[in-house]
C-alpha cells in the first residue's frame, strides 16, 4: 500500500464517489429518476388563500428554516436581522461564541431594536427610548430604571427563538417556545452537509428578488429539469444532462446530477472517474436549495437559493454565491461571477417570469381542471406531497 492511499480523501470527494456507481449505472442503462405515475395537481394549490395560511404556519413557524451561513456571522458581536420568515428577527454571536435569536422587539413598547441589516456590536439600544440588551438579550441599560418600580419581571430581556448552527448553515424557528431538533430534522441528510464545508464559505454575490406569484411553483423550477431545452435553451445550452439520480431524506431530497463527460465513465474503470465534477443539489425542507460545484472548474462553489412566502401571490427569493474555502484565484472570482450573473439572469427574466405570469393564468382555469406533473419532474412531485403531509392533509 502507498502512502498516498492511505491518505484520506476529502470528505467531499468521498461523497462524491460513493455516488458515482449510481449515476455510471443510470448512463449505461440509458435510464434517469422518474416517479411512478403522473399528479394531478389542482390549480388552487397555487392560489388558494386558506392554503396558503397552512403552509405560512405549519413550514415556516414551526420548523426549523435555515437563517444565514455560519460565516455571516463569524465573530463574537457579530449580528445580522432576518425578516424573510415573516418574523423580525436578530441573529447575534453572543461573548460565549453561541449564536442566539431574538425578537427583533423592544420589551418595553415592541419597537424594532436593530434596524441595521448586519454589524458587530456588543450591544443594542432601542432608538424609542434607548433600552440596551446585551448580546444574549439581557436589559443592561434602562434610563430612569426606578420609574419601573423594578418589577419587570421576565421582561427585562429580548423575547428568544430557538437557534442551532449545523454544518455552517444557522437554523431557527421564527416562534418563541418552538421546538429545534435539528438531528430529527436532517436525519440521514446530516452526513452529507458535513461533507460539503460549508463552515469555511465565503459569501461572494448576495441578493433578494421581490418576485409575484406562488412560493410553491418558484421552488418547483429547481426539482425538474424538463424545461431546461425550452425556457433555458441558450441560457445553459450544453450544460446539463438530462441523466441524474434522485434520493429523499424525509421530506428533504438530493439530485446527483450527470458530469457532461458521464458517457465515457461507462467504459472506464471508476478509479479514473473525475468524481470531483459530479454535481449535487440539495433541497431542505422547506425552502432552502444548495446546488454544489456547480462552476467547480477552478474552486469548490456552492450556490444557495431560498424562497420565502410572503401572501399566496408574492414571495422573496434570496441569492447567496458562495466560494467554500474562499476564492482560490482571480479564474475562480471571474467563474463565480459568471455563474451568479447567469443564474440571476435566468431567474429573474426566464423563471420568475413565467412564475408571474402563471399566477395570474391559474385562477382563470374551470375548477375542476388538474395539472399533470409528470414522471420526469419527479422532485416536484416530492415537494407537492411532502407540503401536503406536514400541513395536515
Amino acid at each position: 500500500m502507498t502512502v498516498d492511499s492511505m491518505v484520506a480523501e476529502p470528505p467531499l470527494r468521498a461523497l462524491r464517489r460513493r455516488l458515482a456507481p449510481g449515476i455510471v449505472e443510470m448512463q449505461r442503462k440509458g435510464e434517469t429518476a422518474r416517479a411512478t405515475s403522473v399528479l394531478h395537481e389542482p390549480a388552487a394549490f397555487f392560489f388558494d388563500p386558506a392554503r396558503f395560511e397552512r403552509e405560512y404556519q405549519a413550514l415556516f413557524r414551526q420548523m426549523p428554516v435555515v437563517a444565514c451561513l455560519s460565516s455571516q456571522l463569524a465573530d463574537v458581536g457579530s449580528f445580522r436581522t432576518f425578516d424573510d420568515a415573516g418574523v423580525p428577527l436578530l441573529l447575534s454571536r453572543g461573548r460565549d461564541g453561541k449564536v442566539r435569536a431574538f425578537l427583533n422587539v423592544c420589551a418595553h413598547r415592541g419597537a424594532r431594536v436593530v434596524r441595521e441589516p448586519c454589524g458587530k456590536a456588543a450591544r443594542f439600544t432601542c432608538r424609542f427610548h434607548g433600552w440596551t440588551y446585551d448580546s444574549a438579550g439581557k436589559v443592561i441599560g434602562l434610563p430612569e430604571e426606578n420609574e419601573f418600580c423594578g418589577e419587570l419581571g421576565g421582561n427585562k430581556r429580548l423575547v428568544e427563538c430557538p437557534a442551532e448552527e449545523r454544518h455552517g448553515l444557522v437554523f431557527v424557528v421564527p416562534t418563541p417556545g418552538g421546538a429545534l431538533d435539528l438531528d430529527a430534522h436532517l436525519g440521514e441528510l446530516d452526513g452529507d452537509l458535513a461533507a460539503i464545508g460549508l463552515e469555511s464559505a465565503e459569501v461572494i454575490h448576495a441578493d433578494l428578488l421581490s418576485v409575484t406569484g406562488n412560493w410553491k411553483y418558484g421552488a418547483d423550477t429547481f426539482f425538474e429539469t424538463y424545461h431546461l431545452n425550452s425556457l433555458h435553451y441558450e441560457t445553459f445550452k450544453g450544460l446539463f444532462s438530462p441523466t441524474c439520480v434522485f434520493d429523499t431524506f424525509g421530506p428533504h431530497h438530493r439530485f446527483t446530477f450527470a458530469p457532461q463527460m458521464l458517457p465515457e465513465w461507462v467504459n472506464m474503470p471508476p478509479e479514473q472517474w473525475q468524481v470531483d465534477l459530479i454535481p449535487l443539489q440539495y433541497f431542505l425542507f422547506p425552502n432552502t436549495i444548495i446546488s454544489v460545484g456547480t462552476t467547480g472548474k477552478t474552486g469548490l462553489t456552492v450556490n444557495i437559493h431560498q424562497i420565502f412566502p410572503q401572501a399566496p401571490d408574492h414571495f422573496t427569493s434570496r441569492l447567496s454565491f458562495c466560494a467554500v474555502g474562499g476564492v482560490q484565484s482571480a479564474d475562480h472570482r471571474a467563474e463565480i461571477d459568471r455563474a451568479y450573473q447567469t443564474a440571476r439572469q435566468a431567474l429573474v427574466n426566464e423563471d420568475y417570469s413565467v412564475t408571474g405570469e402563471s399566477h395570474v393564468g391559474l385562477p382563470a382555469l374551470p375548477q375542476d381542471m388538474t395539472l399533470p406533473i409528470g414522471q420526469q419532474e419527479i422532485g416536484v412531485q416530492n415537494f407537492h406531497n411532502n407540503v401536503r403531509r406536514l400541513t395536515g392533509e
